[in-house]
C-alpha cells in the first residue's frame, strides 16, 4: 500500500468523525436552544425546528463534501481536475443552473421552504392530492405520513412549484364528515337535529362545531351529510366510523332512514 493510499485513508477516517462530530454537536445544541424556546413561545419554537433541522443538513452535507474533496486533493489526477473546475469562470454558471434543476433544485427549493415556511415539521398540510402529517424534511425530499400511515416521499422542488393547504396553521383541526340518506317525505328539519343531536355524544370531537347539512337527492333519498371537527391527532378513520353509527342509530331509531339509496 502506498504512503498516498494511506494518507488517504487516514484523511478519510479523520473527515468521518468530523462529519460524526458535527453532526452530534449540532444536534445537542439544537436541542438544548429547542427546549429553551419552547419554554418561551411554541409556536416560535415550531417554525425554528424546522429552519434549524435542514440547516442542520446542509451543514453536515457541506462538511461531508468538504472531507471528500481534501481525500480526491491527495491524487493528482483528481487534483488538477478539482482546481481546473474551481478556475474555471464558468464553475459559478454551472452550480447555479444545477441549483434550479433537478436534482439540486431540491435542495434549493428545500431551504427556500425552511426559511419561508408555508410547512412546518409536525404540520398537517396537503400537498397536491396527498395529505398527510410533515415527519421529515431532508435535502431532496420532505415525508408526508398519511392518515394509513404511508409514508409519502414528495421532492422539495415540487414544494415551491405546487399549491400547499396548510392545516395546522391558524385552523389546527381536522373535519370529519359522513352521509347517510333520509327517506323522502321525512321532515329533514327534524332529522338534521337528531343528527346534531347524536353527533354530541361521540367521543374525540370538539364539542357544538358539527352541523349537518343537506346534500343530494336521489329517487326515494335525501342525502345529509353531517361534519365534526377534530383535533389535529385524531384517528379519523374511526371517528368516521364511530360518526356513522351514531348517525344510523339515531336517524334509524326514528325511522328517517331510507329503505336504499
Amino acid at each position: 500500500m502506498s504512503d498516498r493510499t494511506v494518507e488517504a485513508l487516514i484523511t478519510a477516517g479523520v473527515g468521518l468523525v468530523v462529519v460524526i462530530a458535527v453532526r452530534m454537536l449540532l444536534g445537542i445544541a439544537i436541542g438544548r436552544y429547542e427546549r429553551r424556546l419552547t419554554a418561551k413561545d411554541p409556536a416560535l419554537a415550531a417554525r425554528r425546528r424546522t429552519t434549524l433541522g435542514f440547516l442542520r443538513k446542509v451543514v453536515v452535507a457541506l462538511v461531508a463534501g468538504i472531507a471528500i474533496w481534501k481525500v480526491l486533493s491527495l491524487y493528482p489526477s483528481t487534483d488538477q481536475l478539482v482546481n481546473a473546475l474551481l478556475a474555471s469562470s464558468a464553475v459559478l454558471a454551472i452550480f447555479v443552473g444545477l441549483a434550479f434543476n433537478t436534482p439540486l433544485s431540491n435542495l434549493g427549493s428545500g431551504m427556500l421552504v425552511a426559511f419561508a415556511q408555508p410547512l412546518r415539521i409536525g404540520d398537517r398540510v396537503t400537498v397536491g392530492e396527498q395529505t398527510g402529517f410533515v415527519e421529515e424534511m431532508d435535502l431532496l425530499y420532505t415525508t408526508l405520513v398519511t392518515d394509513d400511515a404511508r409514508r409519502v416521499f414528495i421532492p422539495n422542488s415540487q414544494l415551491t412549484a405546487t399549491m400547499i393547504v396548510n392545516r395546522t396553521i391558524r385552523d389546527p383541526r381536522r373535519v370529519v364528515s359522513a352521509s347517510l340518506p333520509v327517506r323522502l317525505g321525512a321532515p329533514i328539519a327534524e332529522a338534521r337535529a337528531a343528527a346534531v343531536m347524536a353527533l354530541e355524544g361521540v367521543g374525540g370531537i370538539h364539542r357544538g362545531e358539527s352541523k349537518v347539512l343537506v346534500g343530494d337527492v336521489t329517487g326515494n333519498a335525501v342525502w345529509l351529510t353531517a361534519m365534526a371537527s377534530a383535533p389535529l391527532d385524531a384517528d379519523v378513520i374511526q371517528l368516521g366510523s364511530d360518526l356513522r353509527e351514531v348517525l344510523l342509530g339515531a336517524l334509524g331509531d326514528a325511522g328517517y332512514l331510507a329503505s336504499s339509496a
